[in-house]
């Protein structure tokens, strides 16, 4: 005998456990599955390898889902007030402020294991939403009346209306639903971890483009920063080798010195990029969101927030299918999802794409344009305010429980 959900969520990362929450809110009973064990979601002592930097759109939707308080009370998210990027070897820069922009801060740095404990927290104080952990989907039938039974590896059978695949980049449920993708891998890793400059980090990402990629630092709330070196696959592995000594000095010269002396304070990690994007987010009984539906170069941080905003825009029309008595598997009706995101998610991709090709670009020509275009962009006001329109999450349809008052 099979146990009945509204919803049945693969996956309790950051996009699968604010879904189960806004959704339970709203009254939905919810089974969460997670293949490892919730121990190892959450974080350690010290903070994570990998952070995020939360809009202030993704901030209004762990509002609605009852995670921002918790959150602050972790000590680990800090504010940042200011960006700063500029290109190496020449004088192309462009600068944001908070200021003038409503927002109290342009959005905030928080370790990724923080935020998942305290989602997680939230999610298994609501009597509505069930997470199972050590559990994997084996199976799936779609059953006469429209729902689906899945079975999972304990043997076990659960049915919904709908599953959502919050599953990460090898989502199961995409392949189940027999979604193809579409993405390229670019050849480049990223170095992750924190480091200690000499020289306050002033509330500011910092971010200057180099040959190989971009180089930023994150600020930390303890005079920290978390580094993000984006860089070919041969330099990163050089750059690993090196003692901490040689790699606090290439990575002080990567910023001019401009921090002085910048040393390594955590361990140090790296993780290849790549772009991929599901061809549709939807089928007959089955979601994609976050990661599961596409996954982007991390040039602007923007991963997580478009994660954010699926989970917001997915519980919105969910929630209005619900009170106009229409079946959560209905495919018209997540269509109007899929819509409503998957424009803005390929708007975003294409950005970051083309951003990306053109700041390790070799050619002199592209060099010389990217100059002018930072340059003029910092210049022409209402340039600024629409590219800090877009980097705040402001942009396209988005969902009631994220817009501005």
């Amino acid at each position: 005998m099979s146990h009945r959900y509204d919803v049945i969520i693969n996956g309790a990362g950051l996009v699968g456990s604010s879904i189960a929450i806004g959704l339970a809110k709203a009254g939905l009973k919810v089974l969460v599955i997670e293949f490892h064990p919730l121990a190892k979601l959450y974080p350690t002592e010290d903070y994570g390898l990998r952070v995020s930097a939360f809009t202030p759109s993704s901030r209004k939707w762990l509002e609605y889902v009852d995670a921002w308080d918790g959150l602050q009370h972790t000590g680990r998210i800090t504010p940042f007030l200011h960006m700063h990027v500029w290109d190496e070897g020449g004088r192309g820069e462009l600068t944001f402020d908070a200021a003038g922009t409503g927002s109290d801060a342009l959005g905030w740095i928080m370790d990724n294991e923080a935020t998942q404990g305290v989602l997680l927290d939230r999610a298994q104080e609501l009597e509505l939403i069930t997470i199972l952990e050590n559990c994997k989907l084996e199976s799936f039938l779609r059953l006469e009346d429209g729902r689906v039974e899945v079975t999972l590896s304990n043997g076990e059978k659960y049915e919904a209306e709908l599953i959502v695949g919050a599953d990460g980049g090898r989502s199961l449920v995409r392949d189940w639903a027999n979604i193809p993708t579409t993405g390229w891998s670019y050849g480049q890793k990223t170095i992750v971890g924190q480091v200690r400059p000499e020289k306050s980090h002033d509330n500011t990402c910092w971010q200057r483009f180099l040959n190989n990629g971009p180089l930023a630092l994150l600020p930390l709330n303890d005079g920290r920063c978390s580094l993000a070196w984006h860089t070919t696959y041969e330099e990163a592995d050089e750059l690993l080798a090196l003692d901490p000594e040689s790699f606090s000095d290439r990575l002080s010269e990567g910023f001019e010195w401009k921090f002085g002396r910048i040393e390594i304070a955590g361990e140090l990690g790296a993780y290849p990029l790549r772009l991929n994007h599901a061809q549709t987010y939807v089928r007959e009984n089955f979601a994609l969101a976050g990661d599961a539906a596409h996954s982007i170069h991390p040039l602007a941080g923007l991963g997580v927030n478009i994660g954010y905003l699926d989970s917001a825009t997915l519980v919105e029309e969910l929630i209005n299918a619900r009170k106009a008595g229409i079946p959560l598997g209905n495919l018209e009706m997540l269509k109007r999802y899929e819509k409503r995101r998957k424009a803005h998610n390929m708007f975003i991709m294409g950005s970051m794409d083309l951003f990306k090709r053109s700041s390790t670009s070799q050619s002199g020509i592209i060099k010389g344009i990217r100059n002018i275009g930072l340059s003029a962009a910092d210049k022409l006001p209402f340039v600024k305010r629409k590219l800090a329109k877009i980097a705040m999450g402001y942009y396209g349809d988005i969902p009631a429980f994220v817009k501005p008052k």
